[in-house]
């Protein structure tokens, strides 16, 4: 995992996860779970995210109003952190709402690390298959 630094703009290469909490960060949740995408408290998308790479191809197709709402109210963080299991990426997110940038400089922002670690755990897995 690449962890923010905002104090310097930089990232440094840390490691956060091992096979165990890889396998359990990668799993599908229940929809119910899931996360639920929405513009506004009353507006949902009907997008559903299941798993860290779900919310990934989510994050990259959806409104920006949504990143937008969640981001604000750190929906984001607490549904990796509450759900999903992960903390690293979760601190991300917060670190990430901290710097008040909104819309597609956001998602960009959220894509960037979500593909960092998302190719973290990946990595941790390959031998798993064997």
């Amino acid at each position: 995992m690449f962890i923010l630094s905002l104090s310097r703009g930089k990232r440094t290469k840390k490691k956060t996860v091992d096979r165990d909490k890889a396998l359990l960060i990668t799993s599908s949740v229940p929809a119910e779970k899931g996360f639920h995408f929405s513009t506004d408290p009353q507006k949902p998308t009907g997008n559903i995210a299941t798993s860290i790479f779900d919310f990934l191809d989510e994050v990259k197709k959806i409104d920006v109003r949504s990143i937008d709402f969640h981001s604000k109210r750190g929906d984001f963080s607490k549904w990796l952190r509450e759900v999903i299991k992960d903390d690293a990426l979760a601190n991300d997110f917060e670190r990430l709402s901290s710097l008040a940038v909104t819309g597609e400089e956001l998602r960009q922002k959220i894509v960037e690390v979500t593909e960092m670690r998302c190719k973290e755990l990946a990595n941790e897995l390959k031998g798993l298959a064997r």
